[in-house]
């Protein structure tokens, strides 16, 4: 059995519109979309008190802690599965910790133009969307995340990742940086 494509969830709030008429979460196992029970919006604390159930498969899915758990082990208790190394490597606190604390920066040896140059050329590819929701895939420690956050380009930024440390650090700092978090 593969690993799962599915994520866990880290809202960030921008200072745009209220997009709480959007759904945006789909069942990690069938794909449709949640149904939602909890008070309306696209903010820490709704999402952290809201409880969310796929209508075609049943499955349900609540929040642990900081983040929204919607992987497909969501609510077991016993599942066993290979996990690749590499991929285990990010889940580790450790990993989470030293990431943007010098792991980053090593990527200017392999050729990424740098943190603000990556930034800029996101916004610029990501410009036709303006205004709409901004989905982070596999954010990490949440670097670029917390940047479009704070562009205010976007009405709701959602940091997403498989590794729960690493969402536990993006929220640490979000925290630190007063990065906009409706909560």
């Amino acid at each position: 059995m593969g690993m799962s494509c599915c994520c866990c969830l880290l809202d960030i709030k921008t200072e745009q519109n209220d997009v709480s008429k959007t759904e945006v979460f789909a069942c990690p196992v069938c794909y449709e979309p949640l149904i939602r029970k909890g008070p309306p919006g696209m903010n820490l604390s709704a999402i952290y008190r809201s409880g969310f159930k796929c209508s075609k498969c049943n499955k349900s899915y609540t929040s642990k802690d900081i983040f929204l758990d919607l992987t497909v082990t969501s609510g077991t208790k016993e599942y066993s599965e290979l996990k690749p190394a590499r991929t285990e490597l990010f889940r580790s606190p450790l990993v989470s910790f030293l990431y943007e604390r010098g792991w980053r920066q090593n990527f200017n040896r392999s050729g990424f133009p740098g943190r603000d140059e990556e930034f800029q050329m996101a916004q610029d590819y990501f410009q036709p969307v303006a205004g709409g929701i901004l989905v982070d895939v596999s954010c990490g420690s949440g670097l670029f995340a917390r940047k479009f956050a704070t562009s205010g380009a976007y009405s709701s930024v959602i940091a997403l990742d498989f590794s729960e440390n690493m969402l536990r650090q993006c929220y640490d700092y979000i925290k630190q940086d007063n990065t906009p978090l409706n909560t």
